[in-house]
């Protein structure tokens, strides 16, 4: 019997085995690019809710100075209209808090 009979099958076998490895392995590996960018995004997402809760917490204070301001600003032209000397009204509780 000659030598590549006996071992011809073999490494048959063994190259049937590596490819089908290989083969696993890159049917495996196909969906983690997409999945590392999926958590990427959603680390992202997360990031930006976060700065989103501190901008709408700001402008809900920046609107509450406002409104102060606004009521003030009517308070003294309602106290020049009316002819009343100085001083001012008091400056308004709450607008630098």
């Amino acid at each position: 019997m000659d030598w590549a009979q006996q071992i011809g099958p073999g490494v048959l076998v063994a190259a049937i085995g590596f490819g089908g490895a290989w083969m696993t392995s890159k049917i495996q590996n196909k969906g983690r690019p997409e999945n590392a960018l999926i958590d990427q995004l959603q680390e992202e997402l997360t990031r930006h809710a976060g700065r989103i809760d501190g901008l709408e917490s700001e402008q809900k204070k920046a609107k509450r100075r406002e409104m102060i301001r606004d009521n003030y600003i009517n308070k003294l032209r309602e106290h020049i209209n009316a002819g009343n000397p100085p001083p001012p009204p008091e400056w308004p509780d709450g607008l630098y808090d």
